[in-house]
């Protein structure tokens, strides 16, 4: 693992280009295998203990999610100044910014989790935690808060590697950590443990991941330093800016997800509910692409908004928009097409407006891709104030549609999250355009038309094939297994001749992808 220095840091469109390509493409491999053990485990732990302790199980699991408090939005905060540091040399000042984050993160964990660590069986009491799992859950949470207050400071760590364009290597470490700990756990519930030997494992992972992202820091960039004396005053008031309104925004998407799932329950009941939560879960898995790009952007962004011009700017947020256009909206437009015959083919569930539910879904699910990819470019740029107004949008019209829910309907409902979405993307784009001279939403317009043109061709060709019945007597499940087949390897043929005939891919373009998945050569993201 070689050093950074600021001599070698990555100020090329080509070098950047192929280190988020990279570090994307392990961000997939991770989160597939993170939804493949869950898709593994999940039925294990139910085998050995039941419907029940799988239910404490994911309780103690959210709890300690809460433990996390405040480390999302300063990782955040952390990848960005030590990104800038890579492309400036200027290491004393992220020196200071990470000690006092990181050490005031230790205090307030301290502060925070000790007393959950000492009164976790009465936490689990009031919790509602049956008797023959008490004992076993208030041990899970109190070892689990005392490793969280280590996570915690060690979050600096991983913002360490993921600042300096090493993203694929803490990616590599949590697919090996999470399949060991996957391992372990199924091998412990075969041998008659329960719930504090799952939490064990859980603790021995965090903390492995922790000494690991440590040590590879401290080999990648060893300039950046956590110490006692680095911390200072001074550098509060930034902290509190950037590091405090990153957490904000962090705050209000939560509650912006938890909203409308509880509004559908309230008037429309546990059915409709049903319906939404599986419609999700198929829209949040074909926009794994895009979850796994959000960080390299945000480091790329902030090296290009250190050292680069704003002919360089203008490329790279050009580029990450045709990016995010491309591996999103053909995976989305693919859901709302045949959503209802993928879903029957999974689970054989065929719900009241589960078609409708999709498709709307999807559109939102666009819109929000679009949004992330504001908040990470706007947070690149060192701006900390429109995404919060941005989301307070959101909030709003949405509540506003949760508040007439009943007269609007469930379909009503979602069409409101798809308009609140397109409000966020709306608002963003004039923000960002009265903030950086640079920017223009002309810039995207024309690669997002040429996209949406393939698609259509895309889409309709798939179409054309599900029309076509299948010649042989099987069962309906059969039946929706064999047309899901016809139509992706349809779409998948469909795929070449559309993007070359509307122009959404040029020949670079195509070689740039390949060369992304098969890195033989650097590829050419950024160029024009």
């Amino acid at each position: 693992m070689p050093t950074v220095n600021a001599q070698s840091a990555p100020t090329s469109d080509r070098q950047l280009a192929s280190m988020i390509g990279r570090n994307t493409i392990f961000g997939i491999a991770a989160n597939g295998v993170q939804v493949g053990s869950r898709f593994i485990m999940v039925p294990v732990v139910i085998h050995h203990l039941g419907l029940g302790g799988y239910g404490i199980w994911s309780i103690i699991m959210a709890t300690a999610g809460y433990m996390r408090f405040g480390s999302a939005g300063l990782k955040s905060a952390f990848q960005k100044y030590v990104a800038e540091a890579t492309g400036t040399g200027d290491y004393e000042t992220a020196n200071k910014l990470l000690s006092t984050g990181s050490i005031s993160m230790l205090a307030i964990s301290l502060v925070g989790l000790i007393p959950i660590a000492i009164y976790s069986q009465n936490l689990a009491r009031i919790s509602g935690v049956p008797p023959e799992f008490l004992g076993a859950a208030a041990g899970a949470i109190t070892l689990l808060a005392l490793t969280m207050i280590m996570a915690n400071f060690g979050a600096a760590f991983e913002s360490i590697l993921m600042g300096a364009q090493r993203i694929d290597l803490t990616r590599t470490f949590n697919v090996v950590t999470t399949l060991l700990e996957a391992i372990a756990i199924i091998v412990l519930l075969h041998f008659g443990h329960g719930l504090f030997a799952m939490a064990i494992v859980m603790a021995v992972s965090e903390l492995a991941y922790v000494v690991c992202c440590f040590i590879a820091s401290r080999r990648i960039v060893p300039q950046i330093q956590i110490r006692l004396s680095h911390v200072t005053r001074s550098v509060s008031g930034e902290l509190i800016r950037f590091a405090g309104s990153y957490q904000l925004v962090n705050v209000l998407e939560v509650l912006y997800v938890v909203l409308l799932p509880v509004t559908i329950l309230k008037f429309f009941g546990e059915e409709a509910a049903g319906v939404y939560a599986l419609a999700t879960r198929l829209v949040t898995a074909v926009l794994m692409g895009q979850d796994a790009l959000i960080l390299p952007l945000l480091s790329g962004g902030a090296v290009i908004f250190a050292t680069g011009s704003p002919e360089q700017l203008a490329r790279f947020f050009k580029q990450s928009f045709k990016v995010t256009v491309a591996i999103t909206l053909l995976p989305l437009a693919f859901v709302a097409a045949f959503g209802a015959l993928l879903v029957f083919a999974w689970t054989g569930q065929i719900g009241n407006h589960l078609s409708d539910a999709i498709w709307l879904l999807c559109l939102g699910g666009f819109f929000n891709s679009i949004s992330r990819l504001q908040l990470i470019l706007y947070r690149a740029s060192g701006h900390a104030l429109h995404d919060n107004i941005r989301q307070a949008f959101r909030l709003g019209v949405l509540g506003v549609f949760s508040i007439f829910g009943h007269a609007l309907g469930f379909d009503g409902v979602l069409l409101g999250l798809a308009a609140a979405g397109l409000i966020g993307v709306i608002y963003m784009f004039i923000a960002m355009a009265s903030t950086l001279s640079f920017f223009s939403p002309k810039l995207f317009v024309p690669d997002t038309l040429r996209f949406l043109a393939a698609t259509v061709g895309i889409v309709v060709v798939g179409i054309a094939v599900q029309m076509i019945p299948v010649p042989w007597e099987v069962s309906e499940h059969a039946t929706a297994l064999i047309k899901l087949g016809e139509v992706s390897l349809a779409c998948l043929i469909a795929s070449c001749p559309a993007f070359a005939l509307t122009g959404a891919m040029s020949v670079e373009g195509q070689r740039a992808t390949l060369n992304l998945l098969v890195p033989r050569r650097q590829t050419a993201l950024l160029g024009d």
